[in-house]
This record gives C-alpha cells, sequence and structure tokens, in this order.
C-alpha cells in the first residue's frame, strides 16, 4: 500500500512539473490574448457569450450550415476558442462569406458576434453585425 501512495504521489510530481510552465497556444508568455494571424482562407469573429466547450459545439454546428464554410476541415471548418472569444471559419475554395449570414447564425445559436474580419487583398477587413453585405 506504501508503495502505491508513493508511485502516486511520484507521479503527481511529475505532472505538475510538466504542466506548470505551459502556456495555452492562444496566449503569449506576456499574457495577451491574441489570436493568430488570419489566412486569406478564413475569416474570424468576435462571438460574446462563449463560456465552455459545449458553447463551442452549438456554434460550430449553426456555423458549419452554411454554404461556404469548408465542413471537410478539422471541426467542421469551425475552429471556436471559448476562453478568448473568437472563432475562425475556413472558407471553401473560391468562396466568399456572406457576413449577414454568418451574423444571424452566431445570433441563431444564442451568441453574439461584436466584429468578424478576413483579408482581402492582403489588407485586413473589418465587418460589423449592422452593415447589410
Amino acid at each position: 500500500m506504501k508503495h502505491y501512495r508513493n508511485l502516486l504521489i511520484g507521479m503527481l510530481a511529475c505532472m505538475v512539473t510538466l504542466f506548470a510552465g505551459a502556456v495555452p497556444a492562444s496566449e503569449t508568455k506576456s499574457g495577451s490574448k491574441e489570436p493568430p494571424a488570419l489566412k486569406p482562407d478564413e475569416v474570424r469573429l468576435r462571438v460574446k457569450g462563449l463560456v465552455c466547450a459545449f458553447c463551442a459545439q452549438g456554434l460550430r454546428k449553426k456555423v458549419s450550415k452554411l454554404d461556404f464554410v469548408d465542413t471537410k476541415k478539422p471541426r467542421k471548418g469551425v475552429t471556436v476558442d471559448e476562453k478568448n472569444g473568437y472563432m475562425v471559419v475556413v472558407l471553401k475554395s473560391g468562396k466568399t462569406p456572406v457576413w449577414k449570414d454568418l451574423f444571424v447564425a452566431v445570433e441563431k445559436a444564442g451568441f453574439e458576434a461584436t466584429e468578424g474580419e478576413a483579408l482581402v487583398d492582403g489588407e485586413r477587413v473589418v465587418h460589423k453585425p449592422d452593415e447589410k453585405k
């Protein structure tokens, strides 16, 4: 019994040592929560109300139904970062996003998209939900 206790304590100590210095991929060591750089075939939305993985699953399900989303990509083309409040949508080749449809899909999932962004000719373009484009 004493042997198992020592083994368990040793395993826990190793786990603490391994994970103590880990920094989440979406955060830098300085603590900023900047999302990764956008790619030309992606759009990113800031989303209010995300708190857990279950939320992310519901949001992914609604957004992945849009015809311009590349559902053959991992996570059905929709990566949600609930901790930092954004999602990245991968577009099908040759497709452009319909921003109104994206904002409506986020709303139907029970969240609020505050802005969307994409690269157009290498320049960052920001879209707001009240725009009719």
